[in-house]
């Protein structure tokens, strides 16, 4: 199912509500002119002026990524941009092709490095957080962090997310890697989302469009983007779910760091062929002496092989560094070719470790 914006610009209701299988998604009345993304060009006005016409006061130059990763590295953004409706996340997206601007959807941060240099285009930061809970299923946009997702679970007596506790980042970028932990996915219980596409439509789809893999969508091929997401949870014991909870934060606190900047584990388990076995990255950094590896302010952190952090002044030069020291190691060794979970985001686009 999918609609062109200009067809969803001429519906005259206050809301536009699609409800596939429970899934919400709303478009306010007043906002509806904003989706006409129609920008004409004059000699007089450059990139900025055009976009900040566009998109408002709220658009930045020349801002600093950093803030905005858990790795607390980064360089200057050209162009900068948070959307907090998906609306205006669209109209970003759709204006930036318009002008040939280069750009980049960013949310929690959470699985990215970004070079020091920064990046040469827009970043558009997803700030759509809201978050509704109905019987046993929860929708929520796709900016929302994905704890705050967790925590909703748990207030409204729902089990079925608790192993994404502690995960860092927002529900989007969960969904777009399949994020998971303790031998779950998110990919389990999602039942359905909306879709942002290249081309511009708006799509709903179900669980089985995604083609979930371990860390892996089919987003990392198609471009499209998740606006929002459905899960269907079932109804548990509140002080259960709590004590589980709990319990993997403990385990957590034990092995990742706390207050150093990292992106969690930096390269991917290695799954045997037939899936039946998973041998944990870590494992096999740990017996080729990763954890000795530092320059600079990065360093391998000292409780976990597998995870790179940020001692304070870190810069991403140091840490690619690192992590390919650590990956040829393996290979060496084992004759293992480790494959990152984490993005690396340089000058223009995402590129390889």
């Amino acid at each position: 199912m999918s609609q062109s914006i200009d067809k969803i610009a001429k519906n005259t209701k206050k809301d536009l509500i699609f409800q596939p299988n429970g899934l919400n998604y709303m478009i306010e009345k007043d906002q509806m002119p904003l989706l006409n993304t129609e920008i004409r060009k004059t000699r007089s006005e450059d990139g900025f002026a055009i976009l900040k016409k566009k998109l408002g006061p709220e658009l930045k130059e020349k801002e600093p990524l950093a803030p905005y990763t858990t790795f607390r590295i980064g360089g200057p953004a050209d162009y900068f941009f948070e959307a907090k409706t998906p609306e205006k996340l669209m109209e970003a997206v759709m204006s930036a092709k318009e002008l040939k601007i280069n750009y980049f959807l960013l949310a929690g941060g959470s699985n990215i490095l970004i070079n020091d240099q920064g990046f040469r285009g827009l970043i558009i930061r997803n700030g759509c957080d809201k978050i509704e809970v109905s019987g046993e299923k929860i929708v929520a946009q796709s900016g929302a962090v994905l704890q705050a997702v967790v925590d909703a679970a748990y207030e409204n007596s729902l089990t079925g997310f608790e192993f994404a506790t502690g995960i860092k980042g927002s529900l989007g970028g969960a969904v777009y890697g399949n994020a998971g932990a303790f031998g779950h996915a998110i990919g389990e219980i999602l039942t359905g989302a909306v879709l942002f596409t290249p081309p511009g439509e708006i799509k709903v789809v179900d669980r089985g469009y995604f083609e979930f893999v371990y860390r892996g969508s089919k987003l990392k091929q198609s471009g499209e983007i998740v606006l929002s997401a459905s899960f269907q949870l079932k109804r548990g014991n509140k002080e259960e779910i709590k004590k589980k909870m709990d319990e993997i934060m403990d385990l957590r606190n034990t092995k990742h760091p706390h207050e150093e900047g990292s992106a969690g584990s930096f390269f991917k388990n290695i799954k045997s062929a037939d899936g039946s076995r998973v041998t944990p990255a870590g494992v096999l950094l740990e017996q080729v002496g990763a954890k000795e590896l530092k320059i600079g302010d990065a360093a391998v952190f000292y409780k976990h092989a597998n995870i790179v952090v940020n001692l304070g002044k870190a810069q991403a030069s140091q840490v690619l560094t690192i992590v390919r020291t650590m990956r040829e190691k393996v290979r060496e060794r084992f004759n293992i070719q480790l494959e990152p979970e984490v993005l690396f985001l340089d000058q223009y686009g995402l590129e390889k470790v």
